[in-house]
């Protein structure tokens, strides 16, 4: 599909879902040959990072004007979960690379161009910590301090966007988002982790940085669906409340890893013996047909709930529909529970594969610790969103200043 925009010289060919999955598809040999030296190096390799964008694969939410495919969300949870078969830390870095792009573009149209006019493919990084950071009004901006953990693919990016609370001694205090450049902040080495090594979501700090007005977002406005962009407002895309954007970018890291699992036990079964029985091809164990059984129909299942969440949102966004009271909680209880489910289908084959698995030379143990620190996520809890979800069930009050 061709589209030009008006007052663009870009036409952009949008490829079809099926043709971007495939182009992910297409780039899993690469990435599992490189995951070993990603968890190990702390950050995606270049070649990863070229992979991606020589596959056009960080233009998914960028707009259309700057040569981007405006993609739905069906089709991001597709691709990046894709990638997850190949590395889970290339995957998720692509996902919340995807949001800073997603974000950036709902920030008023000069300040697009000031991003991507420059260079289409720059990587924008998102942390959002409720404390810690403070904005100061100063003039016609903000100074910015504070300390900003968690940020996913630091390493390869220009742009950050940073929560804040704005003048927090005011009468009024009130919490932005703020788009600002990571030339003059500090990258602190400090993700020493289990799982999801070669995201590098290291602490990022700054202290005092200028941010001018039109690149501060207020986060209820953004909550809310109130965007500053003009001519992004008429896409889908660009009418998706952040929370829907998050809950989806959390829900797309578990279906490639947990398939990953699967393929990985499934090929190792055949000739291999399961030590102290008579039993010398696994393959051919009813155990291991049960174990498969199980893990294969939790990924089945939590697929389901996964991009059923996926259609709900993009749902939303072509009707340009309001979600009804509880809806967010239910969505957000159900990337819960599909984490939940995934979780389990991965443990269930990392416990029948057998002691070798835990070599370090077997990828099972790595894709077990990844899903570990997936698990753990505060997007991801199956804790939280269920108790979410069923406060709503219960007529109560949502316990989460995202709801």
């Amino acid at each position: 599909m061709s589209t030009m925009t008006a007052g663009s010289s870009h036409t952009t060919t949008s490829p079809t879902r099926e043709e971007l999955v495939a182009r992910a598809a297409a780039l899993v040999p690469l990435l599992r040959q490189n995951a070993e030296r990603c968890e190990n190096e702390g950050r995606l390799p270049k070649e990863n990072v070229d992979a991606l964008v020589d596959a056009g694969l960080l233009k998914l939410t960028l707009p259309r004007r700057f040569g981007g495919y405006e993609a739905d969300t069906h089709t991001k949870v597709a691709v990046y979960s894709e990638l997850g078969k190949g590395c889970s830390s290339t995957a998720w870095v692509s996902g919340l690379w995807s949001d800073g792009t997603l974000f950036a573009s709902l920030f008023p149209d000069e300040v697009q161009d000031e991003i991507f006019g420059a260079d289409p493919d720059v990587r924008i990084t998102v942390s959002f910590p409720l404390g810690g950071t403070v904005a100061i009004s100063d003039g016609d901006g903000y100074r910015l301090s504070g300390r900003w953990p968690f940020n996913t693919g630091c390493a390869h990016a220009k742009w950050a966007i940073r929560s804040a609370v704005i003048d927090p001694e005011s009468e009024a205090p009130g919490f932005g988002m703020f788009l600002v450049p990571y030339e003059g902040m500090t990258i602190v080495d400090d993700w020493q982790t289990s799982g999801l090594c070669g995201t590098g979501s290291n602490t990022v700090i700054g202290e005092d940085i200028y941010v001018p007005a039109e690149r501060m977002m207020h986060f209820g406005d953004a909550k809310e669906g109130r965007f500053k962009t003009v001519r992004n407002a008429d896409s889908p895309l660009y009418r998706t409340p952040i929370i829907s954007t998050i809950l989806t970018t959390g829900s797309l890291g578990f279906p490639g890893v947990a398939k990953a699992a699967l393929d990985l036990f499934l090929e190792r079964l055949p000739g291999r013996p399961i030590t102290y029985t008579t039993y010398g091809d696994q393959s051919q164990a009813p155990i291991r047909h049960h174990q498969a059984a199980e893990a294969a129909m939790r990924i089945r299942a939590a697929d389901h709930l996964t991009f059923e969440v996926a259609d709900i949102v993009d749902r939303h966004a072509a009707e340009g529909s309001a979600y009804a009271v509880g809806e967010h909680a239910q969505l957000w209880a159900q990337v819960a529970y599909a984490t939940q489910l995934y979780s389990e289908a991965v443990e269930i084959l990392r416990a029948a594969s057998g002691a070798s698995a835990i070599h370090r030379s077997s990828p099972m143990q790595r894709i077990a610790r990844d899903a570990a620190a997936l698990k753990v996520h505060a997007i991801m809890s199956p804790t939280s969103g269920l108790e979410f979800y069923g406060r709503a069930l219960c007529g109560l009050e949502p316990n989460s200043p995202l709801l």
